[in-house]
């Protein structure tokens, strides 16, 4: 997450920014779409899932536990997963 602190810095941050996450979205996207294939849970919009997923375990969410609350790698880990589990179930 620090080489995105430089980014602003690059002319091309956004450009930059899009490719690295890019690929990372579309496999997020691609198991959004097989989850709500799985559930009995009233369908959720595939982008719906999507963003939750970005949510849990995009950049930020650990980061934000990790390096702004003190936690330790492993209980933001537990704490994502379990959390995803009990929403998307």
């Amino acid at each position: 997450m620090s080489g995105r602190k430089a980014l602003p810095a690059h002319e091309q941050a956004e450009e930059l920014w899009e490719r690295a996450t890019g690929e990372y979205r579309g496999a997020l996207r691609d198991i959004a779409a097989h989850l709500d294939t799985l559930t009995a849970r009233r369908a959720a919009l595939e982008e719906g899932t999507a963003d939750l997923l970005w949510f849990w375990f995009g950049p930020s969410g650990r980061r934000t536990l990790v390096v702004e609350n003190g936690w330790s790698w492993e209980r933001a880990e537990r704490f994502l997963r379990r959390t995803a589990v009990a929403t998307l179930c």
